[in-house]
C-alpha cells in the first residue's frame, strides 16, 4: 500500500485594524524596465546553447525533439518501498507541471524505469540482452560513462499509424543508401507529417556513487533525465541546472540541487509548443525559453529598484 501524502495546516494570524480615520495608500505602479535589442540577442543566444547543450535531437529529423506522448508511469527498482514512492512521485509532479502526459492507474505499466544498482555495466548489458528495443533510440554504446546515466527508445510517427525505431540511418536494417527519413525546415518543408516520440527511459544509478544524495535532489534529477531526452554529453551549464549536480568540474554556484528555473523553462516548452509545423519545434522551443528569461529579467529589474 502506497503512503498517503499528509497536509499540513499552519496558523494565521489576524491583521492588526488601522484606526478609522487612517487612509490606505494607493498601490503605487511598478516602474517600467526596458528590455533592449541586446538584452533579447544575449538571451536568444543562451537559448539556443540550452536547447542545443541539454537534449538530444532525433536521429532521423533535423531540428526536432522527441517528446512523450503516451502517459508516462515511472517506476523505481533497487529502492525501499518509501523512498522509490518518493521518487516516482516527485517525477509524476514534475511531468505534471511541465505538461507532460502522466498515467493516472495506480498500478501502472512502466515506460520509464530506474534501476539502483551497485554495477551498473552489468545491468546495462543484462538489459541488453533481455530487453535490446528498450536501449535502440538512446546512446547506441553499452557502455556506463556517468553515476545516473539514460538510453532511450523513440519512435518516429509517420502520421499514418505507422511508427519507426528513431536510431542513426546507418544502423538500420536492411542498409539504406541515404536517411529513411527527410526533415527538412525549409519554407515548403515546415509540415513534415514525421515527429520523434518517446517510447521508453531506462536510466541506471550507481548506488555508490548517489551516497549523501538527498531524495529530493534525486528525485528532481531523475525527472529530468526521464521527460526529455537528456543531452548527456558531460559538458557544464553556464546557469544553474539540474544537468551539473553530478559533474564534479561544475562551477558549485552553477550545479542546482533541484529543477531551476532554466530546467522547467525547457521541459515546459518542450511540451507546449504545437505539433505543426513540425519542423518550427526548435525555434519555438527556443523562443518559449528566451521569453521565460524576459520575464526573468523584467522581474530582477524591478525588485531592484
Amino acid at each position: 500500500m502506497r503512503p498517503r501524502a499528509h497536509r499540513f495546516c499552519f496558523p494565521v494570524l489576524a491583521a492588526l485594524a488601522l484606526p478609522a480615520a487612517a487612509q490606505t495608500p494607493a498601490p503605487q505602479a511598478q516602474p517600467e524596465t526596458v528590455y533592449s535589442e541586446a538584452q533579447r540577442e544575449k538571451d536568444l543566444s543562451a537559448a539556443r546553447w540550452v536547447i542545443e547543450n541539454l537534449l538530444r535531437p532525433s536521429f532521423s529529423l533535423d531540428g526536432q525533439y522527441a517528446r512523450w506522448k503516451q502517459p508516462v508511469c515511472p517506476h523505481v527498482y533497487g529502492l525501499k518501498p518509501l523512498p522509490a514512492w518518493f521518487v516516482e512521485h516527485r517525477i509524476r509532479e514534475v511531468a505534471e507541471m511541465v505538461g507532460a502526459p502522466l498515467d493516472r492507474e495506480d498500478p501502472c505499466i512502466p515506460n520509464i524505469g530506474i534501476v539502483l544498482t551497485v554495477d551498473p555495466q552489468a545491468s546495462l548489458m543484462s538489459i541488453a540482452d533481455k530487453a535490446p528495443l528498450l536501449l535502440q533510440g538512446g546512446n547506441q554504446k553499452l557502455t556506463v560513462k556517468y553515476p545516473v546515466q539514460a538510453w532511450y527508445a523513440s519512435f518516429i510517427d509517420t502520421g499514418y499509424a505507422q511508427k519507426f525505431l528513431d536510431i542513426p540511418w546507418e544502423l538500420v536494417t536492411p542498409p539504406l543508401d541515404g536517411p529513411p527519413f527527410v526533415g527538412g525546415s525549409s519554407s515548403n518543408r515546415l509540415y513534415t507529417n514525421l515527429q520523434p516520440e518517446m517510447a521508453a527511459a531506462t536510466v541506471l544509478v550507481d548506488s555508490n556513487k548517489v551516497q549523501g544524495m538527498t531524495l529530493g535532489e534525486l528525485g528532481d534529477y531523475l525527472a529530468f533525465l526521464t521527460l526529455a531526452q537528456a543531452g548527456q554529453n558531460g559538458e557544464c551549464m553556464e546557469a544553474p541546472s539540474i544537468a551539473n549536480l553530478m559533474l564534479d568540474k561544475c562551477a558549485a554556484d552553477t550545479r542546482a540541487h533541484s529543477l531551476s528555473r532554466i530546467d522547467l523553462a525547457l521541459l515546459s516548452a518542450l511540451y507546449a509548443v504545437p505539433d505543426f509545423p513540425e519542423a518550427l519545434q526548435k525555434q519555438r522551443i527556443v523562443g518559449a525559453i528566451r521569453r521565460d528569461l524576459e520575464k526573468e529579467f523584467v522581474s530582477d529589474a524591478q525588485s531592484t529598484k
